[in-house]
């Protein structure tokens, strides 16, 4: 992502003209939707905030997108940039747009000593996350255990449906912002300050002492910068 730099002033009328300096990125934006994904494959709804979906995944409340970090499949993103307050998109996604191809690459065999160092006992059918990839514990043999980091839905054809409720801005999408990235059984309270142009946000976490709160405010303050164009300090 470039660096913000000056636009310098040139006349409406001229068409052909050079720059003398990289105009400002884009900001991104923030999408409020209700939603659901479905396995055409399995013929069943996998994820949706809508109860009356009976969703394998039922998310509470509504659905939060931050645009450009992979929480919507791509082509939902590309749909979503140009739709209004009220549009439904619905599509049918091919499985290298969906959960994508499954591969033998992702497939791994880890030293059964390394689950019992952190205390975990491996069974068939356990899900883990390992360096924030899930993976789903196959088989379990001579101390050894194979894990599958592919989606359990690789290689499936799904449909979605996404419904925009809004696209928030200035406080509201800051908020949405850090509740978002922050998980909820991370932090007690995150408050939110302005003085003129500038925000202060707050975040108190439930362990203080917790070395994952600096990975988060690290977080947000690295991606903070391709939202909003305003000064946000975060403590």
């Amino acid at each position: 992502m470039a660096e913000n730099k000056e636009v310098k002033d040139v006349e409406k009328k001229t068409e052909e003209h050079k720059l003398d300096k990289k105009e400002k990125p884009e900001k991104r934006n923030i999408y409020v939707v209700d939603y659901y994904i479905k396995d055409l494959n399995l013929d069943k709804m996998v994820e949706s905030n809508i109860k009356e979906k009976q969703p394998m995944i039922l998310l509470e409340g509504d659905k939060v997108i931050l645009e450009g970090i992979g929480s919507a499949f791509k082509k939902v993103e590309e749909k979503l940039k140009t739709a209004k307050i009220g549009d439904e998109i619905k599509l049918v996604l091919e499985p290298k747009d969906a959960y994508g191809i499954r591969t033998k690459e992702l497939i791994r065999i880890i030293a059964s000593n390394d689950f019992k160092e952190n205390k975990i006992n491996p069974f068939v059918g356990l899900q883990i996350n390992a360096d924030g990839r899930i993976g789903t514990v196959r088989t379990v043999s001579g101390g050894r255990v194979m894990v599958d980091f592919n989606s359990p839905f690789a290689d499936h054809k799904i449909e979605v449906q996404y419904k925009l409720k809004k696209i928030p801005q200035g406080q509201e999408k800051l908020s949405y912002f850090v509740n978002t990235l922050v998980q909820k059984d991370k932090a007690k309270n995150i408050s939110i300050e302005k003085k003129d142009k500038d925000y202060k946000v707050k975040v108190e976490f439930i362990d203080p002492k917790s070395q994952e709160n600096q990975i988060y405010l690290g977080l947000l303050k690295a991606t903070v910068k391709y939202y909003f164009e305003e000064p946000i300090s975060f403590e």
